[in-house]
């Protein structure tokens, strides 16, 4: 299959509206690949390259983006994955030249679509409305299967794409191996973001809240002598934690599954902040001067599995969290609180706060694992930090969100030259009438445009909520904000009266201190 036949599914899944009609679509492509090419489609409609994070960011694209006209050449689906595992593969000194000009080679060959979803797909910002539930349940229609024995078997799978190969390939019995298993990783549960602890107990009744830390979420899996750690991502770091290994290897039961976070602490007991951690976390070289700079402990939240009654994923969270308290001490668990209280849990929730902490999950206590997915289980309740930040350039949006200026650049003031300095990107928090007013106003505000992207002039500001701010060489300010999401237009500001990049440094220093 050529990747333009995967463009053109991506435009019409994006024109589509009705969830059905996207499942009846992107069913008939993949009904039509084999093999790797099935596993591939599944990838790419879900933003997802096989080699993970490439490393490749907006300006290295910008730097292989060929000037001249698109050729569109037939490019087969297993020679764009070639060239993006070379591309993955270079290392060491002239890397960043090697890698460009293997992308300029792929990029010279496809037309204007293509080049647009290559390098989204690169950035990991494909949206077009094929979330992972869409693309398993087209899976199912594809292979003739039942979408519950699919979604069944996807909570185990290390990825989408290995799932519908299997699938398409060999039916039931291809699902058949995917079943949780002592050293091979289960799919993390995931949460949905909540306002407040009266919100959360609106919705879940009497709940379990837990610290929310903000580490690297980690899965620990124990078979006999043989330990084995596992990233969100599914990633096999094991050789990077050795000292979450031993603690593991130290349990009384020697057949066992949990989940929980990595994290990095000072001599207080304060968290170290989220890049600390994540930069002891992504050490492989010299874990040993690593480890004795900045070791890492992990705290546990859930049991999947456990010598003497095997997978646990099916009981209700409130039997789970029984056999973790009896196997995991204390002071490696999460710390907890159980109730319905909204005045006790607010309090708890103030505590987390105080101790440096992210803020609160809250679970249901009857909810099974339910591996994979997003729902109203569990739910994550954390305050977030505003800045006014300057809208530089918007991209159209797709879907439902077809016509309008969607995806906004942001940038910060530079207090000493005045001018904006790019940050990130985000189209969250947008409802449809932010949606017209941003369009009509940006428009107004044009100094170019690409075919993605309107270019405007620096006057536009919006408050923007975060989380966090991170490093990133992606962007020129050299940070991003995390979860960054738009709360309103500020059309009453001038972008004189900003927030600078000297405050958001300011900001990341002092996660840091």
């Amino acid at each position: 299959m050529e990747l333009a036949r995967v463009v053109d599914l991506v435009a019409r899944v994006r024109a589509t509206s009705r969830k059905t009609d996207k499942v009846a679509l992107i069913a008939d492509v993949l009904g039509q690949t084999r093999g790797c090419e099935t596993e591939l489609v599944a990838l790419y409609l879900t933003g997802r390259l096989p080699q993970g994070r490439v490393g490749i960011g907006w300006r290295t694209i910008q730097a292989a983006m060929p000037e001249g006209p698109a050729v569109g050449e037939t490019v087969p689906l297993a020679e764009v994955d070639r060239v993006l595992e070379a591309v993955a593969r270079e290392r060491g000194a002239g890397s960043t030249e090697r890698r460009r000009a293997a992308l300029r080679g792929l990029l010279e060959r496809v037309d204007e679509g293509g080049r647009r979803f290559l390098a989204q797909l690169l950035l990991g910002e494909v949206r077009q409305g094929a979330l992972d539930g869409l693309v398993r349940d087209a899976v199912a229609r594809a292979a003739g299967l039942p979408a519950a024995r699919v979604r069944q078997a996807g909570m185990f799978a290390e990825d989408l794409g290995q799932l519908a190969r299997a699938a398409l390939g060999h039916g039931e019995e291809g699902l058949a191996r995917f079943s949780l298993r002592l050293l091979s990783p289960v799919a993390p549960m995931l949460a949905s973001p909540a306002d407040d602890v009266e919100a959360a107990l609106e919705r879940l009744g009497e709940a379990a809240f837990e610290y929310k830390v903000d580490g690297a979420r980690i899965q620990v899996h124990r078979a006999g002598d043989e330990v084995r750690v596992f990233t969100r991502q599914l990633q096999d770091v094991t050789d990077r934690v050795p000292e979450v290994v031993e603690w593991a290897r130290g349990l009384p039961a020697r057949e066992v599954v949990l989940e929980g976070e990595a994290l990095c602490l000072r001599e207080d007991g304060r968290p170290h902040p989220f890049q600390t951690t994540m930069r002891r976390f992504g050490r492989s070289k010299d874990v040993a001067a690593a480890r004795r700079a900045l070791p890492l402990a992990g705290f546990f939240f859930d049991c999947l599995f456990l010598e003497g009654d095997g997978p646990l994923v099916a009981l209700p969270y409130a039997e789970r969290a029984e056999r973790l308290a009896a196997l995991v001490p204390g002071d490696r668990r999460l710390p907890r609180l159980v109730s319905a209280d909204g005045a006790e849990a607010a309090g708890f929730l103030a505590r987390a706060l105080e101790a440096g902490h992210e803020g609160l999950m809250a679970k249901s206590l009857q909810a099974p694992y339910v591996a994979g997915q997003r729902g109203f289980h569990w739910l994550k309740l954390k305050p977030a930090r505003t800045l006014d930040l300057i809208v530089l350039a918007a991209e159209w949006g797709s879907g439902r969100r077809r016509g309008w200026l969607s995806n906004l650049h942001l940038g910060a003031r530079d207090a000493e030259s005045g001018q904006p300095v790019m940050l990130g990107k985000t189209f969250k928090g947008l409802t449809d009438a932010m949606l017209r007013w941003q369009t009509e106003r940006l428009l107004a505000l044009e100094t170019g445009r690409d075919q993605w992207t309107v270019h405007v002039r620096p006057e536009l500001v919006v408050e923007v909520a975060f989380s966090d701010v991170q490093e990133s060489p992606r962007y020129p300010a050299g940070l991003a904000l995390r979860f960054a999401r738009v709360k309103r237009h500020r059309p009453d500001k001038p972008a004189a009266e900003a927030d600078t990049v000297q405050t958001v440094r300011a900001l990341f220093e002092a996660q840091r201190a």
